[in-house]
């Protein structure tokens, strides 16, 4: 666990020196949706209503986008502070580095689900702040960050990480259910959008924030993807190293 603390260790230093730098970009984006989809144009009770919606699935859409992040970062660390290679020729076991990883993606993803929490808040929409919700969120920050992990060792080069964002992250923060219901969308797009990870992100998220209690089959299926995402970025960073 010595070898997991030192890769957290690490992360957190590179937090704490960015910390306002993150602060506004975890909160920039957010606030522009929530105000043009949420304020925009609507009358008082159907923004309200739309608004109650929409606020889950900002903290589901955050949660991903800021724990996904960390594959750029490991890939900075890669192609030019070169950091990488030192950590991987260290006494540093791949299941150790993956779990230093994903508590730093973790963090990332569940300051900026607070950030987004708090927003809701100030502009006074109803949200249930509960364990079942911090579970939700916590669950969400796991999965992405693994996936994050085995994304970020497909790269060849920096600029391949533009092309992984672009193919992995932005068409789930449109998709599934965040502005939208999936049930919105025509039936063979729906059976898409609904293993996307996502998608059992934002009913969970949305079940918690409303106070009911999270949902078995998304809940198991989320599950059942932050296990084979961490195995995967495990093998992913074993056959790098190799």
């Amino acid at each position: 666990m010595q070898q997991a603390a030192a890769v957290i260790l690490r992360e957190l230093i590179i937090l704490r020196r960015k910390f306002w730098r993150y602060f506004f970009s975890f909160s920039i984006s957010p606030l522009l949706y929530f105000i043009t989809f949420g304020w925009g144009g609507r009358a008082a009770a159907e923004r309200l209503e739309y608004s109650a919606f929409i606020l889950p699935g900002l903290i589901a859409m955050s949660a991903m986008i800021n724990s996904f992040s960390l594959s750029t970062e490991i890939n900075i660390a890669r192609f030019y502070w070169k950091t990488f290679d030192e950590i991987r020729t260290a006494p540093v076991p791949d299941w150790a580095y993956v779990a230093g990883e994903i508590v730093s993606g973790v963090i990332r993803g569940s300051l900026a689900a607070c950030i987004v929490i708090v927003m809701g808040l100030l502009f006074r929409v109803p949200i249930v702040f509960s364990p079942a919700l911090i579970s939700a969120v916590l669950l969400t920050t796991v999965t992405f960050s693994a996936l994050a992990i085995s994304t970020a060792m497909l790269a060849r080069s920096h600029a391949d990480q533009g092309m992984l964002n672009s193919f992995v992250i932005t068409p789930m923060a449109f998709l599934c259910g965040t502005f939208f219901p999936v049930d919105a969308y025509p039936s063979v797009l729906q059976a898409i959008i609904k293993i996307m990870p996502l998608t059992p992100a934002s009913q969970l998220v949305r079940a918690a924030a409303g106070g009911q209690a999270l949902p078995g089959v998304q809940l198991a299926y989320l599950a059942a993807l932050a296990i084979a995402f961490i195995a995967l970025a495990v093998f992913m960073i074993g056959k790098v190293s190799d």
